[in-house]
């Protein structure tokens, strides 16, 4: 999700509901994008805490935006909810260079306020989310998300710990305790298998979402997950070089690019098409993949007639070329 309405250079702070400040201090030199968030802060994490809300806003007449956080009483750098806010919207030292750097090369992304790529609280959600993606529509990837929040809604409101009416993202203990029925129930098919054997694997630490870097690419291995899978989730982490090609890719270069593509054998992409779609964004290497979803996301608003950030939760699934939602 690309959050919208670009807010140049803004002084970026944090505080509570009743409008305490936090000690949290993200970069001063930032370039975000407003729209409102509702992540829960628990997300993926062992140890729950409150759940956080938080809504961004831009003060009248003022270059700065404010990140009100609803349903914490102190919220320090070192706290979870911060990690997961400055993760959410690409606030660290490295996300600013990046920034930096991309639009050096791509002076029109600079002048758009196109920079940063909105994620989940947590490495382990983006990956699950990325599996999610797989042959199949974008709302079909959407309403999966949503009956993982959903199932485990349930299965707290079981265990009598609260009476929540937003369900988490289900952490990687949670998600490995689910049954493999019961998301095949929701339409997960063969999803239902990979999603509970990931979160087993993080939980039995056969896999390390901790401190990946670029040469983790080679070396990730993740049942059901192909190259659109690993590059995506590469992308979440911070590294924009390995374009995520599928159909949505396909389509894009051909109606944007005038791309003939050929026809696909046994319904796989070929090396030879993944590599002219890389050759295209050559010119913004290592930023290929921001380049792409720049040209993407402005076909997507101009078919829409609005920014992405002024859709409302039950119109995100019109963010697609598909003719079909």
């Amino acid at each position: 999700m690309v959050l919208q309405q670009p807010v140049h250079n803004p002084k970026i702070s944090l505080k509570m509901e009743d409008g305490t400040p936090t000690t949290c201090s993200p970069p001063q030199d930032c370039e975000i994008r407003r729209g409102k968030l509702m992540p829960p802060a628990a997300a993926g994490s062992e140890k729950r805490i409150k759940k956080i809300k938080a809504a961004s806003e831009k003060p009248p007449g003022e270059d700065h935006l404010v990140i009100t956080v609803y349903g914490a009483i102190i919220l320090s750098s070192k706290d979870e909810g911060a990690i997961q806010v400055k993760r959410m919207l690409r606030l660290s030292d490295k996300d600013e260079q990046d920034v930096t750097d991309f639009h050096k090369l791509h002076p029109h992304a600079e002048a758009k306020g196109f920079g940063r790529l909105f994620r989940s609280p947590t490495l382990f959600e983006d990956v699950a989310k990325s599996l999610l993606l797989r042959f199949c529509p974008w709302k079909t990837s959407l309403d999966l998300a949503k009956a993982l929040c959903d199932i485990q809604l349930k299965k707290v409101r079981m265990s009598k710990r609260n009476k929540e009416n937003i369900g988490d993202f289900p952490s990687p203990r949670e998600l490995a305790s689910f049954r493999e029925k019961e998301l095949k129930d929701k339409g997960f098919g063969y999803r239902a298998r990979d999603l509970i054997k990931l979160a087993k694997q993080v939980v039995d630490e056969k896999i390390n979402l901790d401190g990946v870097d670029e040469g983790f690419y080679s070396n990730l291995k993740i049942n059901g997950a192909g190259p659109f899978t690993i590059n995506t989730i590469m992308m979440c982490i911070g590294h924009y070089h390995h374009i995520p090609i599928d159909t949505e890719t396909l389509r894009h270069m051909k109606e944007f690019h005038g791309f003939n593509m050929g026809k696909r054998k046994n319904g796989s992409i070929s090396v030879e098409t993944k590599a002219k779609i890389q050759e295209s964004y050559k010119i913004y290497h290592p930023f290929e993949s921001l380049a792409f979803w720049f040209e993407l996301v402005n076909t997507y608003e101009t078919k829409l007639g609005k920014t992405l950030g002024e859709l409302l939760p039950s119109e995100y699934h019109h963010a697609t070329g598909s003719k079909k939602y």
